[in-house]
């Protein structure tokens, strides 16, 4: 039996199980086809068991989900640019010679 368009991976099953789960395996095997990257180092990470990965660069065992690794390029280009603004924020508040925080004084009787 061949791949279907539509089902993927999982159109070895044919017609057992049901659509809705042959779907949901097409979609998980395709994640973890996919080369994992290790959230560490950026090296490549191999799966040992459910959830627990090996990166081959920097030897480190860390825990992850089961089947696939969350990409972190994503999150880490977000991660910059918020920092980026901040930082931009930080210097325009100096030059305008305003405090970047004002406590609030509380009286005390």
């Amino acid at each position: 039996m061949s791949k279907t368009k539509i089902a993927g991976a999982a159109g070895r099953f044919g017609v057992r199980y049901g659509q809705h789960v042959r779907r949901r395996i097409a979609a998980i095997e395709s994640k973890q086809r996919l080369k994992q990257i290790c959230p560490l180092c950026g090296g490549k990470a191999k799966r040992l068991s459910k959830g627990i990965w090996k990166c081959k660069k920097c030897e480190k065992k860390f825990a992850g989900h089961a089947y696939f690794l969350e990409h972190q390029e994503n999150k880490v280009e977000e991660g910059k640019a918020k920092v980026l603004k901040n930082e931009n924020r930080i210097i325009e508040e100096a030059k305008e010679n305003k405090p970047t925080k004002k406590s609030k004084k509380t009286k005390t009787e």
